[in-house]
């Protein structure tokens, strides 16, 4: 089964790590839309075209399942009523674990303003504060020190400790990257992780991987180079093609 991905750059490979993690599938196809990032500070019809706009690239790459590896996009998908409605799953379709009454949510600014969290933990009776975090993004993208990723995961920690959450869900695919650096500085609170969630999830729905061997494409739409360089950075493991391509070449 080939399962394909997108995200604005390197934030889907947290999900990629997931779904080789549970043996999901066997070849992936994964899009990285460099040159339209951030889809962050994007508005919502802009990333919901670019969103589309992946879809069909993948598809058209063979891809017999998509997967929005970007919490922005599939919010901006779900907010103009264009999700897809066959073969496609995103990583909002996690399931939360039982017993947490009151959970923070770190993300992007769209991601925030999106609502689209506070509306699935509504539909569950459970309170939500969220905090946009589009620095860490640019951060983790950039490959930043440890010293300005601890700071900036610090402010988020500290501002959802004040108010009293029991877990903290990093709500955008960048941040499971620096997982380890939440957890160190959030102590006795819980942080999950959707892509996680989400994996365990399509275990229900997609065919294993019974060897667990698998390889990757990516595709990138500008500056494959330093885009190859961080996915030596983030610890990728599998063997792996790297292709960059033109939007304005696929219009054309």
């Amino acid at each position: 089964m080939k399962i394909g991905l997108f995200d604005s750059g390197v934030g889907g490979l947290s999900v990629l790590s997931q779904l080789v993690r549970h043996r999901i599938g066997s070849e992936y196809l994964y899009l990285a839309d460099t040159a339209r990032a951030p889809f962050g500070t994007k508005s919502v019809e802009e990333v919901k075209d670019i969103a589309l706009d992946c879809i069909r690239f993948l598809r058209g790459k063979g891809a017999d399942v998509v997967i929005s590896a970007c919490n922005t996009a599939q919010a901006a998908l779900m907010a103009l009523n264009a999700e897809p409605q066959e073969n496609f799953f995103g990583i909002l379709d996690f399931d939360l674990p039982s017993g947490l009454k009151k959970v923070g949510v770190v993300a992007t600014e769209a991601t925030v303003s999106s609502g689209v969290y506070v509306d699935k933990m509504r539909r569950i009776g459970v309170e939500v504060f969220q905090r946009p975090c589009q620095e860490l993004v640019a951060a983790i993208e950039s490959c930043a020190r440890d010293e300005k990723i601890v700071r900036i995961v610090g402010e988020a920690v500290d501002s959802m400790r004040q108010v009293g959450v029991d877990a903290i869900i990093l709500g955008c695919t960048h941040f499971p990257l620096v997982k380890h650096v939440f957890e160190r500085l959030s102590g006795k609170i819980l942080v999950l992780d959707p892509a996680e969630l989400l994996a365990k999830k399509l275990e229900r729905f997609l065919s294993k991987n019974p060897n667990g061997k698998a390889r990757v494409k990516f595709y990138v739409s500008s500056d494959a180079e330093s885009f190859s360089k961080k996915v030596l950075s983030y610890g990728v493991t599998l063997p792996y093609t790297v292709e960059e391509f033109s939007w304005g070449e696929i219009a054309g």
